[in-house]
């Protein structure tokens, strides 16, 4: 025996079918909005990595510059002993023209020369950097 076809109720197959096609739109949309959101994190996942190279190549450009720096300020600190030991040496031997006090002909040497790599490097006023 067969059994009769159930009966349906027109209005709630109509809500169903607007509610299923609802449905099917919210998915086909999340899913478009999933694709562009793996495009976005893809790409901010490139500039992470482009940002990182940078990072890394801008620290290694730090500490050769840092080393650079510390072997430049040995070398002052050495020719500073130097200097100091001739100018000791030429007070003791009483050479006046190097008195310090007397403002001699080194201090015009080391004025001109600090002038001139203060010209080199673009720097206005170098007065006002010289050691006193």
């Amino acid at each position: 025996m067969s059994q009769p076809p159930a009966a349906t109720i027109p209005f709630l197959d109509d809500a169903l079918g607007g509610i299923e096609e609802r449905m099917e739109q919210a998915v086909a949309d999340t899913a478009a909005r999933l694709r562009a959101l793996r495009g976005v994190l893809a790409e901010q996942s490139r500039r992470l990595d482009a940002a990182e190279r940078q990072s890394a190549a801008l620290e290694r450009q730090l500490a050769v510059a840092e080393a650079k720096l510390a072997v430049e300020s040995m070398h002052a600190a050495g020719l500073a002993a130097q200097a100091s030991h001739l100018m000791a040496l030429a007070l003791e031997a009483g050479v006046p023209a190097l008195d310090e006090a007397q403002g001699g002909p080194l201090a015009g040497v080391y004025d001109a020369a600090f002038d001139a790599r203060a010209a080199e490097l673009g720097i206005e006023d170098p007065v006002r950097f010289r050691a006193v």
